[in-house]
């Protein structure tokens, strides 16, 4: 799957040239930090150290063939991309707190990046959400402890079968048992590669408008981006 990808002010993903290196970009940012720095800051970071080698692994991948390692580095790609959705929750999270939250967080980034996914009733408890809650559980809890995803879970880059279209699929065999969960890694991080500029716009958008989540951002970026 060769397609380019967007546009960056900090690193061209298409050639893997870093334009602007976020541990030089903060110490240049000239303090004290107001809310549009410390969004530029953030953007940066996760443009160069989360996407960008996201989608230099995506490339590898996607360039090599078995007995190649990188044939067999897409739960690696999974454990660095996968971490995006909790990372955006601890800000789209209302009640997001240092610690106790991961689940929620999880599930309001999730639910963003996959709106298909959220729950009409606003609860975003795992009890309402329970095929979020079983990906989360597969692949994050999986990728946590065991170095691979749990069971009933595959990943996969399926291009041609029409089911497998989407980047998480659940597919109920109607027997009453476990249904089986699907991930495309290559997919999905495209899809959050291109939904990332669209919640740093919200950010600036909120901040202009002194909104919620502006506020809860700056706690997040306060709380651990410079408890670092």
């Amino acid at each position: 799957m060769c397609t380019e990808f967007r546009k960056s002010r900090f690193i061209d993903f298409n050639k893997g040239h870093v334009f602007v290196h976020p541990m030089q970009f903060a110490r240049e940012t000239k303090p004290p930090w107001g809310l549009a720095q410390k969004i530029d800051i953030f953007e940066c970071r996760v443009e160069v150290w989360q996407l960008g080698v996201s989608v230099e692994i995506l490339k590898e991948i996607e360039r090599h063939e078995s007995p190649s390692i990188w044939s067999h580095a897409a739960f690696g790609l999974v454990a660095v991309i996968f971490t995006y959705f909790e990372m955006i929750g601890k800000t789209l999270n209302p009640k997001s707190d240092t610690c106790g939250t991961a689940a929620g967080d999880f599930n309001h980034g999730f639910c963003d990046v996959y709106p298909g996914f959220k729950p009409l009733n606003g609860d975003y408890r795992d009890s309402s959400l329970p095929q979020v809650r079983a990906f989360r559980d597969r692949i994050r809890n999986g990728m946590y402890h065991l170095a691979g995803t749990k069971s009933n879970l595959a990943i996969h880059n399926e291009q041609n079968d029409p089911k497998f279209k989407a980047d998480f699929v659940v597919a109920d065999d109607g027997s009453g048992g476990d249904p089986m969960y699907f991930m495309n890694p290559h997919r999905v991080t495209r899809t959050i590669v291109d939904h990332f500029p669209g919640f740093v716009a919200r950010l600036r958008k909120s901040e202009s408008e002194s909104g919620m989540l502006s506020n809860k951002f700056e706690e997040f970026f306060d709380t651990f981006h410079e408890a670092r």
